[in-house]
């Protein structure tokens, strides 16, 4: 079930990039601008 999620996740950030940082912000209620450099060894698990 997980892949599924996983899936729809790596679509998201592939195609709808503009949409990533405003869907984190509703999620988790913050309010990230996007100006900070995301590194990818946040997300190696």
């Amino acid at each position: 079930m997980a892949n599924i999620y996983d899936g729809a996740f790596r679509t998201i950030l592939n195609d709808c990039r503009k949409l990533i940082i405003p869907v984190i912000n509703e999620i988790f209620w913050e309010t990230y601008t996007g100006e900070k450099e995301i590194s990818a060894e946040v997300f190696a698990g």
